[in-house]
């Protein structure tokens, strides 16, 4: 897959990749624990727990792909994929929790 602008991965690979809401729900769980962590490491001045985020982000998105997506052709273990560059994946799934949320507290349909 040769992908020009992350806009167009977003939107013609990852969003059909990502169509049922309970995996999607899930990979906003992800970002939001994994996010949480950096202000709580803050307060309680313990750097450590960021040491959680390579596996806080990633784990209830992939649980998601097991329980509600798996995809033979690109396995469950997504982490591993190289057909498009590593941060529009860990981005993408920033900008689909930001999607999840405007639509939650807009009480528009999600994309």
């Amino acid at each position: 897959m040769s992908q020009r602008d992350f806009s167009q991965f977003y939107r013609d690979h990852f969003l059909p990749e990502h169509q049922h809401a309970g995996n999607r729900w899930l990979h906003a769980v992800g970002v939001i624990l994994s996010t949480a962590l950096f202000p709580l490491a803050a307060l309680f001045k313990q750097p450590w727990l960021l040491l959680a985020y390579p596996v806080l982000m990633p784990l209830p998105g992939l649980l998601g792909h097991r329980l509600f997506e798996p995809n033979a052709a690109v396995g469950h273990l997504r982490v591993t994929r190289s057909d498009a560059p590593k941060a529009w994946f860990w981005w993408a799934n920033y900008v689909l929790t930001w999607d999840l949320l405007c639509a939650l507290f807009t009480r528009r349909k999600a994309i």
